[in-house]
């Protein structure tokens, strides 16, 4: 469940925020002026967060050294013809 707590509570309550994150897998969105500024998370959730980040990249790269391989005709063909069947739509 995710909760908000300002950052003045936080400060007060810091303790019992940590418990409930760690044992009951709350969240909190720490807010100043009525504004989200940070959140806390399991700490489950931050690797699980990172992991998926850390896939993510690793795809990105995979696609750009794919992407070099492709001759440049060949991707202005593509674009081409897709520009072209977008329009006859």
């Amino acid at each position: 469940m995710t909760k908000r707590i300002s950052a003045m509570d936080l400060r007060k309550r810091l303790a019992q925020v940590m418990n409930e994150v760690s044992l009951q897998d709350d969240e909190y969105v720490i807010e100043k002026d009525g504004k989200p500024m940070a959140a806390i998370v399991p700490i489950w959730k931050l690797k699980q967060i990172e992991e998926r980040k850390e896939a993510f990249w690793k795809k990105v790269e995979e696609f750009r050294e794919e992407g070099k391989k492709v001759r440049k005709k060949e991707i202005e063909s593509a674009i081409a013809e897709a520009v072209k069947s977008a329009k006859s739509k």
